[in-house]
């Protein structure tokens, strides 16, 4: 293999002297094992993403304004530890890889902390619950990003194959989906259950997030044992910090698949943090029945549409126009939904509304996740340095700041709005609700549209990078 020419990167006219490698098609069950860990990492998230605002506005009894700076502080607070853990994660280099190691290490307490997190205790002094439930989260976050972090840099050294990558993606956002799903259909249960078995929603809560975090802790090791990291760094790399910034800074591809994390966070997850308010006090769901449909329909079909991602990618002839189709068909569906009435128009209807733009989300959601392997060697490409991790590390802080943003935003607005938690809303709270419920994403998804319209990092280019790469030294197989 050549030595690594760190100072002159291949121009971006030059011709490929070789045909990039290929490891040809993966086993179906290398991809499951992949995806699994989505598993590990979503039935204890989701229940932070979509419940814990409501669990400490009503339950942990925390001041809504309190809490809206709450989620602010910790996403903050991610800027810094998101990055720091892609570049510890990228410069770890271990017999089972640079990224598997961290699934270890991080899957237990991940489980651990978020259990923690749901434990209230209305009854002590409000300074001392907000507190508490200060430090629980950020503790929570740093777990979820030892998990998550070296998990999104893991996918792009599972294989160089492009049309691989889509469908490990698919599998991806297909176990993501429908462990989503389920984590956010039965919480609510389970916490009416078994708060309702002595009658107080502290133990519910507790009991609930018990077993929903359980059922993640099988996956850790099916993620750790069944994956493989084949694509590896060049060696002897440096990793400095004024070069990653180059990683980012010279990557148009990248910055434009970065933005669209933002609105895929805010839709699947800040939406559904929405959820649980607009269906109680909009839709007029106090139970949670009709939101617990929601969101298992919602998940199930999110991720069937994900899964068919890039058989879709076939149809619309690239992952370009296949996201494009993906955010009109968002855009429309949710200006529809945010001029409905629920009062005057039967929940069933906007029921089919909500599902039809969860159905479409899939669509984006699979391709962007597909995207950011391509983008890491685009920017090795121009700058010489492999940074899966780091890379990574910026997809998912704005994954996670789309998902926070829309709480937070949430949290305030009701806050000024006048919102009483368990009471009947006023007129601005409902309108609000509603505007961040189907208002927002459309919104977010007309500037997904636009933005893409910039992409051009295609299938043939992509090719030619991945020859150069080759040609250079700087793409490492076993």
């Amino acid at each position: 293999m050549a030595a690594k020419n760190t100072t002159q990167p291949a121009a971006a006219a030059a011709e490929p002297v070789s045909k990039p490698i290929y490891h040809g098609k993966e086993a179906v069950w290398r991809k499951m094992a992949f995806a699994s860990g989505d598993i590990t990492y979503n039935f204890p998230w989701m229940l932070v993403s979509s419940f814990l605002m409501f669990f400490m506005t009503d339950i942990a009894l925390i001041p809504a304004a309190v809490v809206s700076i709450l989620f602010l502080v910790c996403r903050v607070f991610d800027a810094v530890n998101d990055p720091l853990i892609g570049i510890l994660a990228d410069r770890t280099h271990t017999r089972f890889g640079r990224y598997r190691p961290w699934l270890l290490a991080s899957g237990i307490p991940l489980v651990v902390s978020v259990i923690l997190l749901f434990w209230a205790h209305p009854e002590w002094p409000e300074m001392s619950r907000t507190i508490y439930g200060c430090v629980m989260y950020c503790i929570a976050v740093v777990f979820a990003t030892m998990w998550n972090i070296p998990y999104g840099g893991l996918m792009a050294s599972l294989t160089p194959d492009p049309t691989e990558r889509a469908s490990f993606a698919s599998y991806k956002i297909l176990f993501s989906s429908v462990t989503c799903a389920i984590a956010s259909s039965i919480f609510l249960p389970l916490t009416n259950m078994f708060g309702a078995a002595d009658g107080d929603p502290v133990n519910g809560y507790l009991i609930g997030a018990v077993i929903v975090c359980a059922l993640a802790v099988p996956f850790i090791f099916t993620c750790f044992f069944g994956t493989k990291e084949v694509v590896h760094p060049p060696k002897n790399q440096k990793i400095k910090a004024k070069a990653l910034f180059q990683v980012i800074g010279k990557n148009p591809p990248l910055l434009i698949v970065v933005v669209s994390f933002f609105i895929f966070g805010f839709i699947s997850y800040g939406r559904m943090t929405v959820a649980v308010y607009y269906f109680q006090y909009n839709v007029g769901d106090p139970t949670g029945g009709l939101f617990s449909i929601y969101a298992l329909l919602n998940g199930v079909l999110a991720g069937i549409m994900a899964f068919f991602g890039a058989r879709l990618m076939k149809v619309f002839k690239s992952k370009r126009n296949t996201i494009l189709f993906g955010y009109m068909a968002m855009a429309i569906l949710c200006i529809i939904t945010y001029l409905m009435d629920p009062a005057t128009v039967s929940s069933t209807t906007i029921m089919v509304l909500l599902l039809a733009s969860g159905l479409v989300s899939g669509i984006s959601s699979s391709m962007i996740y597909a995207m950011v392997p391509d983008t890491v060697e685009y920017g090795q490409w121009k700058s010489g340095i492999r940074a899966d991790g780091f890379v990574y590390s910026g997809t998912s802080f704005m994954l996670k700041l789309g998902g926070a943003i829309a709480p937070t935003l949430l949290a305030a607005l009701i806050a000024m709005a006048g919102y009483v938690p368990g009471a009947a809303q006023n007129a601005d709270t409902l309108n609000v609700m509603n505007s961040m419920m189907n208002l927002m994403p459309a919104i977010l998804s007309i500037l997904g549209f636009v933005i893409f319209l910039f992409y051009k990092l295609d299938g043939k280019m992509h090719a030619r990078i991945l020859a150069d790469l080759e040609a250079r030294g700087d793409q490492l197989m076993d």
